[in-house]
Order: C-alpha cells, then structure tokens, then sequence
C-alpha cells in the first residue's frame, strides 16, 4: 500500500519481520521497520492497511497472533494487541480500517473471527465469532441464535472496510462472503464464494456507493458484490450484482502462447481508480471525472 500523505510504498515482508519503505517515483528499498523490538519473537506480519493520514501502518502479525500499529515516520512500534480473544493460535492474516480510522478489523484465519479495535490505541473492542451459525459435528449452517440471520465465515482473509465505513466484506476460504454493518459489528449476512475464496477489495459504484471486488485460489472469475444495492443503508439485501471473467482474452496481443489455466485463480484484487479515504482526494481530475461527490469525499 502507497501512503495517501507520501505516495511511498509499503510492503509487509512475512518471512523478514519488517514493513519496507520504497519512496514514491523510485525502486529502491528506502529502509525497513522491524514488527518486533530486539530479542521479541518474529512477527511475520501480512495484510497491513494505512490509516487514511498515512501517519499509521498496522499489521497482522501471524507468529505472535496480534495487530501491531506503527509509526510510519519513526518506525515506533505504537501498541501490539492480541487478537482472537486470547486463542493461542488465532494467526491474524489480514486488516481492514474505518475511513475515518476509528477503528480496525481483523480476519483471525484459524480462529474464524475478526477482531475489532480501536484504530488509536489498539485497545480490543470486541471479536465477531464467525462460525457461531456452524455445526462442526454436522457440517451444517444452522440459525443457533434465532435472529434469522444464517452467517458463517471459515478461514477469514481479505477483510475492507468500505470507503464509506458502513459495511465490511470478509472473503472466507470456506466459500464464503461474510456481510458485516460497522455500526453495530454484527454479522448481517453470507453469500455464497468460489473455492479458495481470498481476496477482497472496494471499488466505486457508477451513480454513487461501492461494489465489493472478491478473487477467489481456485476459480477462474472475480465475483462483484454490491452491499446495499439500493443505497437506503440497510445492508439486508445484500447481493451479488455479477461476476468478471479471468479468463484471458485471446485477442490481446502476446509475448508467447498460454498452454493452461488461462487466468485461473486470484488471491487478491485491486480496483481503480483507488477510492478509500485518504487516496481518493489525490486522485487527478481525469480519474476523478466519474465519481459523485460523495465518492470524491467518502466521510462528509
């Protein structure tokens, strides 16, 4: 992810314990920041997210089963909390975060959860169980709550926010989509994935609002979901608007021929023009043309 104050990128490197800094315009590593003070356990962090002032970067870090926030000029860790509600293995995989950075969300793949936290502290808030609607004995999803609402998410990845803050989209390696509204950090609804499903990501809705873009390992199309398709704020109807082929298209010109697969599987996805809060004020005039005004200032 680029810094929305710097354009510098950042890269979380799982198997070197660090974020490297690549300042904009150049393809050098600038310097890294350890995720880990001298003699800590290593890290290995993963799916980091930026706050919208680029002040902040926050990881997953797999190995030590917490979210880190650092400072992005020093290089301060800031606070490492525990995810997962204490489990001792919750391997905390990616993190989404509120556009106005209130608060973070993060996808715990093996402890089928997503904890929020405080997007200043890093204090927890709470720990959305994404299994409570699942039988593992039977395999079956059931309403074990009585609300009505039927959700499971199994191994959570890619976990955004939309740039709106009202909605966050989980894709769950399970084959799930799970639907969860920010006001109250409860489960709202599942759609059905494609096997492997990983990778997630906002876009700009034409006319106003946003689609979900979700990639999936092993399927060979992007499914697109539109979290409130008729734009009331309810995120009950939920649904998903279409799908995009992966499947390369064989009149584009080529360096040499595809022998399989052509275009199979995707374990993330990066919609443009980049519309989170932040990003979406720096965008030129040009990319800027087809958004609404609230698209242009998602948090008025």
């Amino acid at each position: 992810m680029t810094l929305p104050n710097t354009d510098d990128v950042t890269v979380a490197i799982h198997g070197e314990n660090g974020i490297v800094m690549i300042p904009a315009g150049t393809t050098e590593l600038h310097h890294m920041m350890p995720t880990q003070q001298h003699g800590q356990a290593p890290a290995n962090p993963h799916g980091h997210w930026v706050s919208a002032d680029g002040k902040r970067i926050i990881t997953p870090n797999v190995n030590t089963g917490d979210a880190g926030i650092y400072d992005s000029e020093t290089g301060q860790i800031l606070a490492r909390t525990q995810t997962g509600g204490g489990a001792p293995v919750p391997h905390p995989i990616a993190i989404g975060m509120m556009p106005d950075s209130s608060k973070m969300y993060a996808a715990n793949l093996l402890h089928h959860s997503i904890s929020v936290l405080d997007g200043n502290n890093g204090a927890l808030l709470n720990n959305i169980n994404l299994i409570a609607d699942y039988n593992p004995l039977t395999g079956e999803f059931e309403d074990k709550d009585g609300n009505g609402t039927v959700a499971v998410g199994v191994l959570p990845i890619q976990t955004p926010v939309s740039p709106d803050g009202k909605v966050v989209v989980t894709a769950a390696m399970g084959g799930q989509i799970v639907i969860t509204d920010t006001a109250t950090d409860k489960i709202i609804k599942m759609l059905p994935c494609d096997p492997g499903c990983h990778g997630a990501n906002f876009g700009a809705k034409k006319g106003g609002g946003y689609y979900a873009y979700v990639a999936s390992k092993f399927s060979n199309r992007v499914i697109v979901v539109d979290p409130d398709p008729n734009g009331d704020g309810n995120l009950n109807d939920a649904e998903i608007a279409g799908s995009i082929s992966l499947v390369a298209d064989g009149s584009v010109a080529k360096d040499d021929n595809i022998s399989s697969l052509a275009g199979f599987g995707g374990q993330g996805v990066l919609p443009l023009p980049i519309v989170y809060n932040g990003w979406v004020q720096n965008l030129s005039s040009e990319w800027s043309a087809g958004l609404t005004d609230r698209q242009r200032n998602p948090i008025q």
